[in-house]
C-alpha cells in the first residue's frame, strides 16, 4: 500500500513538473524576414512550426509574431525562396535572412504567355539565378547561362568588346541560325545585347518542344523567356552599384622568336636549295627580336560599370527604374577596341480598379557605341599578322616610319601599322516599349492585350587614309563611307485565360493571337579624295573624286501572325496534363505553304504525392513528366521564296565599248518552301531527397526534318540558288543536373553540378550530292566541313595523317593495286596520308570524316559558402568530344612565323613521326592539305568566375541598409590542350571549330561595392 502511495504521489509530481515546464517554455516570438542578397523585407511568408500545418503570414514588411514552445523549430517558406529552418533556444526576437531559389519545386517559372507553379510543370525549363546575373564583367545576359544549365552549349563568338554569343540548346539542328528565339517582356528580340544583365527578374530556358511549341515557327532552337524587374510595394528602395577592374591576355601563342626563326629559315633554304637569307654573324645578333602578339596587346584593359537602381510603390502603383552606364576596353589595339553601352529602363504598373484592371508599361532605352578589328578574319587581320609577321622586322624604322617586312608579303603586315591605319565605329539606339492592360472580366476570366514597339537606329563611319604596308596593301587616296539604318517592329498581343478549381480538379485555358510586323531602311555611301588626311574630317562633302562616289540603298519588311491556345489540368496536384496548338503564318514562305501548325502534348506525375510515399521521409518530392511536341524554324532572310533580279556587278560593254547596265535572276522562286520542323520527345524527373538534395533527369530525342538549304541549280537559270526544305538531322541526349544546400548554424553552403551528353547525326541530305561542303580554312585548304546522312552536322571532312615518311623506302614501299607509288612526289620527311578506298592515288576520295567541332560533353559546377556575412563563390565550367582546326598559321607563306613546335620538326630519320619537314616547295602538299596535322582537341575546364565578398547590414548611421564589397576574377584559367588562344571556338553549322584568328577571351580581376539605401 505505501509503495502504491508513493508511485501515485511520484507521478503527479512527475507530471506536475512537465505542466509547469510546458507552460513555461510557451514564448512569444517576433521578428522580420529579409532577402540576404539585397536586405529588402519579404512580406507574405509562410512561418509555421515543424510538424505543424498552421501557419502564420509575415505582413507587408516582413513582421511575424507567433507563439510557440521556446525549442520549436520554425520553418519559413515563400515562393521563389529557399525554406529555412530555425531551431529556437530561448529567443525571442529574429532577424531571418532568405536566399532566393528561383529552381524550388514550389516555386513559379515563367512560361509561354504566363506564369506556373514549378511543382506543376510538365516541361523541361531550366531557371537562371538573379545572382548568376549580377556577375561583374558580364556584358551580356546570355553569358550567365555558360555553364548553368545543361543541354546549352554557350560559347563566346571573340573575346573582343561587344561580341555576342553562340548558343545551342540540345545541339544543332540546321544549317542556318541555331540561336534560339529571345523574348524580352513579351517582345521577341533577335540578341540580348541590349539588356542591361542587372535588369533582369527572371531568365527561364524552354528547352523541349513541349514548352517551346507555343511559340510554334520560331521555337525549333529553344527559347528563353526574360521578364525584367518591377517593383514591389512598399518603402523606396535606391541601390547603387560600380566595380572597375583590369583585364589581359591569358595566353600568348608560342612562335618562334628571332633567333629561332633565322635558323628555321636557313634550314628551309637549304632544303629547298635556295641561297641561305641570314649569315651566322646577323643571327648571333639577333636575339628575341620582336614580340608582336604583346606590342599589339593592350595591358591592363580597364572594364566598368554603373548600376543605379530605384524602387518601390503603393497597392495601387509600383515602378522599378534604372540607369547603367557599361564600359569596355579591348585586350588588343589599344583605343581601336571598345565597346561603352548606355541603358535607361522603367517598369510600372498600376492597379486602376482593385481586381478588376490593372495596367502598366515597359520602357527600355540603349545606346551602344563601338569600335573593332577584324577576328577570325582567316589570312588576314592584325591577329594573325601578329602570329605570323616575322620577328625580325621592328614596329619602326629609325626615322619613324612603320617598318616593312623584307621576308613575309601578301596579307601578313606590320600588326601595329594595320591598326594604326584601321579607323571606323558603328553603334546604334534602341528603344523598346510595352504597354498592357489586364482586365478581370470575371473571377475566372482575365484578358491581357498587350502593345510592344521596338525602334532602332544604326549608323557607322569609316575613314581609310593614305598608307603603304606592303606591294599588295596599300592606298593612293584618302577615302571615307557611311552607312545608316533604321527599323521598327511592333507586336500586337492578345491573350484570354480561363481558371477554375471544383473540389481536387483544376482547369486553365488561354487562348490568344500575336500579330509582328516590321520594316526598315537602309542606305550606305562612300568617296575618295579626302581634302584633309584626317579622320576628325572624314565627311563625305568634303571628299571630291567624284568618279569614286558610290552609294546604294534598300528597304525590307515582315510579318507575322499567329493563334494559338493551351490547356492545363491538375488532380489533386498529383497527375497534370498540358496541351498547346500554334498556327503561324509567314511572309517568308511560298504561296502553298504560308501556315505552319505546331502541336505539343506533355504529362506529369507527382509521386511523393501517393500514399505509398507517405511514410518515406527522404523523399521530400518526387515529378516524373513526358513530353512531345512540334516546333518550326523559319531563319532564312526574307523574299527566299521569290524570284529575285539583280543588276549588281552584272554590268557589261555593247557596241562602241560603251558600258551598259546588266541584270539576270539572282534567286529562283520556290512557291513550295516551308518551314523547318523539329519534333522532340522528352522524358525527365524533378527530385528533392533528404530535404537538402535536388535532382533532374532528362532523356530527349529532338528530329529537325525539312531543313532549310540552298540546292545548286545550272548556271544557266541563275547564280542564286533557292532555298528548297532538303535534310533532316537528329540529335538525342542526357541531361543531369545535382543540387546540394544545407544550413550549419552562421554557415551556409550550396553546389551545383550539371552536365549533359548529346549525340548529333544527318539522317538526310536532298540534293544530288547527298553531302554540302562548307567551313573554309583559309590558307587555300578550301571547305573542310561537310553535312552528310549518317554523320554529325559540320563534321571535319579531311585527310587522315598515318606519320612521316622516314626514308625513301618507306615512300617506295606505299604502293597502290597496281604497283604504282601513292604519294610520288613525298620525299623523307613529308606526311603520309592513309589511301582510305585503295585504289593507290591520294585524292578528295580519301578525305573522310576525322572528328566533330560538336561537344559531346557540356558540363559545369558552381559553389558558394557564406559565412555571417562573408561569402564565396567559384564557378567551373567546360566541354568535351569536340576538335578545333588550328588554322592560325599561314602555312601556305614559307617566309611566315612558325609555331614553337616546329623546332621538333623532322630533320632525319627516326627524329619524330607527327612533324614533316619544311621546305620553301610543298609538293606533297604537308601544308596545302587539310589533314588531322592540323586538327586538335578542344576539350576544356575553365575557371569561369571566382569572387569574395563582405556585406555590412544595416549602417543607422550612414543609413544605409547594406554595403557589399568584393572582389570578383573572371577566366581565371583554362585547362586544355589547345595550342591556339582559347578552346572555345564558335561559328556557324558548317564553321564550328575553326579557328582562324579568334580574339582570346581576357583574364580579368574586378573591385566593386553594392550600396542600399
Amino acid at each position: 500500500m505505501n509503495i502504491k502511495l508513493k508511485s501515485i504521489r511520484y507521478l503527479v509530481l512527475i507530471l506536475c513538473c512537465y505542466s509547469n515546464m510546458a507552460i513555461a517554455q510557451q514564448v512569444s516570438v517576433s521578428g522580420k524576414v529579409r532577402d540576404i542578397d539585397d536586405n529588402t523585407t519579404i512580406p507574405g511568408v509562410a512561418v509555421k512550426v515543424k510538424g505543424t500545418n498552421n501557419a502564420t503570414l509575415t505582413d507587408n514588411d516582413g513582421k511575424f509574431t507567433i507563439k510557440v514552445n521556446a525549442t520549436a523549430t520554425l520553418v519559413f517558406s515563400a515562393i521563389g525562396m529557399k525554406t529555412k529552418e530555425v531551431i529556437l533556444k530561448d529567443e525571442t526576437e529574429l532577424n531571418i535572412l532568405l536566399s532566393k531559389d528561383v529552381q524550388t519545386l514550389n516555386g513559379v517559372v515563367v512560361v509561354g504567355y504566363g506564369v506556373q507553379k514549378k511543382s506543376l510543370v510538365t516541361g523541361a525549363i531550366s531557371s537562371i539565378s538573379t545572382k548568376d546575373l549580377e556577375v561583374p564583367g558580364i556584358m551580356r545576359a546570355d553569358q550567365a547561362l555558360q555553364g548553368k544549365t545543361p543541354g546549352v552549349t554557350v560559347m563566346m563568338n571573340s573575346g573582343q568588346p561587344g561580341s555576342g554569343v553562340s548558343i545551342r540548346i540540345r545541339g544543332v539542328g540546321t544549317n542556318g541560325s541555331n540561336d534560339p528565339l529571345f523574348i524580352v517582356d513579351g517582345f521577341p528580340r533577335g540578341d540580348l545585347e541590349a539588356v542591361n544583365p542587372r535588369d533582369i527578374e527572371t531568365m527561364e530556358v524552354l528547352k523541349d518542344a513541349a514548352s517551346a511549341a507555343i511559340y510554334g515557327a520560331r521555337g525549333a532552337n529553344g527559347v528563353i523567356i526574360i521578364t525584367t524587374k518591377s517593383g514591389k510595394a512598399g518603402k523606396s528602395k535606391l541601390d547603387y552599384e560600380y566595380y572597375r577592374g583590369f583585364q589581359n591576355i591569358r595566353k600568348y601563342i608560342d612562335v618562334l622568336d628571332a633567333t629561332q626563326y633565322a635558323r628555321i629559315q636557313n634550314e628551309l633554304h637549304f632544303n629547298s636549295n635556295l641561297a641561305l637569307p641570314f649569315s651566322e654573324t646577323e643571327i648571333n645578333k639577333m636575339g628575341t627580336g620582336t614580340d608582336w602578339q604583346r606590342e599589339i596587346s593592350y595591358r591592363n584593359a580597364p572594364i566598368q560599370n554603373h548600376q543605379v537602381s530605384i524602387s518601390g510603390g503603393s497597392t495601387k502603383n509600383t515602378y522599378s527604374s534604372s540607369f547603367s552606364y557599361f564600359s569596355q576596353s579591348g585586350t588588343l589595339a589599344k583605343g581601336k577596341s571598345d565597346f561603352d553601352r548606355y541603358t535607361g529602363r522603367i517598369n510600372t504598373k498600376q492597379n486602376v480598379i482593385e481586381g478588376v484592371l490593372n495596367t502598366g508599361v515597359n520602357l527600355n532605352v540603349t545606346n551602344v557605341k563601338r569600335a573593332s578589328i577584324a577576328t577570325n578574319s582567316g589570312n588576314s587581320g592584325p591577329i594573325l599578322s601578329a602570329i605570323n609577321m616575322d620577328p625580325v622586322t621592328p614596329v619602326m624604322n629609325d626615322d619613324g616610319t612603320f617598318a616593312i617586312s623584307r621576308y613575309v608579303s601578301q596579307e601578313i603586315v606590320n600588326p601595329i601599322a594595320r591598326i594604326y591605319y584601321t579607323n571606323g565605329s558603328s553603334g546604334y539606339t534602341r528603344l523598346n516599349a510595352d504597354v498592357f492592360g489586364e482586365v478581370q472580366i470575371i473571377s475566372d476570366l482575365k484578358f491581357k492585350s498587350s502593345l510592344g514597339l521596338a525602334l532602332q537606329y544604326n549608323e557607322s563611319r569609316g575613314y581609310t587614309p593614305i598608307y603603304y604596308l606592303n606591294s599588295t596593301n596599300r592606298t593612293v587616296a584618302t577615302g571615307t563611307s557611311k552607312s545608316m539604318s533604321e527599323s521598327r517592329d511592333l507586336n500586337l498581343e492578345n491573350t484570354l485565360t480561363y481558371s477554375k478549381k471544383i473540389n481536387i480538379h483544376s482547369f486553365s485555358a488561354m487562348l490568344g493571337n500575336t500579330l509582328n510586323t516590321g520594316k526598315g531602311t537602309n542606305v550606305s555611301a562612300s568617296k575618295n579624295g579626302l581634302l584633309y588626311d584626317d579622320p576628325n574630317y572624314a565627311y563625305l562633302d568634303l571628299a571630291k573624286d567624284n568618279t569614286s562616289a558610290a552609294a546604294s540603298g534598300g528597304a525590307w519588311h515582315s510579318g507575322l501572325v499567329s493563334y494559338f491556345g493551351r490547356i492545363n489540368y491538375d488532380f489533386n496536384n498529383k497527375y497534370m496534363m498540358t496541351a498547346t496548338f500554334r498556327a503561324d503564318g509567314s511572309f517568308r514562305f511560298g504561296k502553298n505553304n504560308k501556315f505552319g501548325y505546331f502541336p505539343s502534348v506533355s504529362a506529369g506525375w507527382n509521386v511523393h504525392n501517393e500514399k505509398f510515399l507517405e511514410n518515406v521521409r527522404f523523399v521530400n518530392s518526387l515529378k516524373v513528366r513526358a513530353s512531345w511536341g512540334r516546333t518550326g524554324n523559319d531563319q532564312i532572310g526574307d523574299y527566299a521564296f521569290v524570284s529575285t533580279i539583280s543588276t549588281y556587278a552584272r554590268n557589261y560593254y555593247f557596241g562602241n565599248d560603251v558600258q551598259q547596265i546588266g541584270a539576270s535572276p539572282a534567286g529562283v522562286s520556290n512557291p513550295d518552301l516551308k518551314w523547318e520542323t523539329s519534333e522532340q520527345a522528352n522524358i525527365g524527373v524533378d527530385a528533392e531527397l533528404f530535404k537538402n538534395f535536388k535532382v533532374t533527369l532528362d532523356l530527349y530525342r529532338k528530329a529537325t526534318k525539312d531543313l532549310l538549304l540552298r540546292v545548286p541549280i545550272p548556271y544557266y537559270v541563275g547564280n542564286g540558288a533557292p532555298f528548297g526544305n532538303a535534310g533532316n538531322v537528329l540529335n538525342r541526349g542526357i541531361e543531369l543536373s545535382l543540387g546540394y544546400q544545407k544550413d550549419f548554424g552562421k554557415l551556409y553552403i550550396e553546389a551545383n553540378i550539371n552536365g549533359a551528353y548529346n549525340n548529333n547525326k544527318v539522317t538526310y541530305v536532298g540534293n544530288t550530292n547527298g553531302y554540302i561542303t562548307g567551313g573554309n580554312a583559309g590558307n587555300q585548304m578550301g571547305d573542310i566541313a561537310r553535312m552528310e546522312a549518317g554523320l554529325p552536322l559540320g563534321y571535319f571532312w579531311m585527310y587522315t595523317m598515318d606519320g612521316i615518311f622516314q626514308n625513301q623506302s618507306q615512300i617506295n614501299a606505299y604502293r597502290g593495286p597496281s604497283g604504282n607509288l601513292v604519294q610520288p612526289n613525298a620525299v623523307p620527311g613529308d606526311i603520309k596520308y592513309k589511301d582510305l578506298n585503295g585504289d593507290g592515288i591520294i585524292d578528295s576520295r580519301d578525305r573522310s570524316m576525322v572528328g566533330t567541332p560538336h561537344p559531346k560533353f557540356n558540363y559545369g559546377f558552381n559553389f558558394t559558402a557564406r559565412y555571417g556575412n562573408l561569402d564565396f563563390n567559384v564557378f567551373f565550367n567546360g566541354l568535351a568530344g569536340n576538335q578545333i582546326f588550328n588554322s592560325l598559321h599561314r602555312w601556305d607563306l614559307p617566309t611566315a612565323n612558325f609555331p614553337v613546335e616546329i623546332i621538333n620538326r623532322w630533320h632525319g630519320e627516326g627524329t619524330t613521326n607527327s612533324f614533316p619537314r619544311i621546305a620553301a616547295g610543298d609538293l606533297n602538299g604537308n601544308f596545302a592539305n587539310a589533314s588531322t596535322f592540323f586538327l586538335e582537341n578542344g576539350s576544356y575546364l575553365r575557371l569561369r568566375n571566382a569572387s569574395i565578398g563582405y556585406t555590412f547590414r544595416n549602417l543607422k548611421v550612414a543609413k544605409l541598409d547594406r554595403i557589399r564589397a568584393y572582389i570578383t576574377g573572371n577566366n581565371l584559367f583554362v585547362l586544355t590542350k589547345y595550342t591556339g588562344f582559347d578552346p572555345e571556338v564558335s561559328g556557324g553549322a558548317l564553321g564550328l571549330g575553326i579557328d582562324r584568328g579568334v580574339y582570346p577571351q581576357p583574364r580579368t580581376i574586378m573591385i566593386g561595392a553594392n550600396v542600399g539605401f
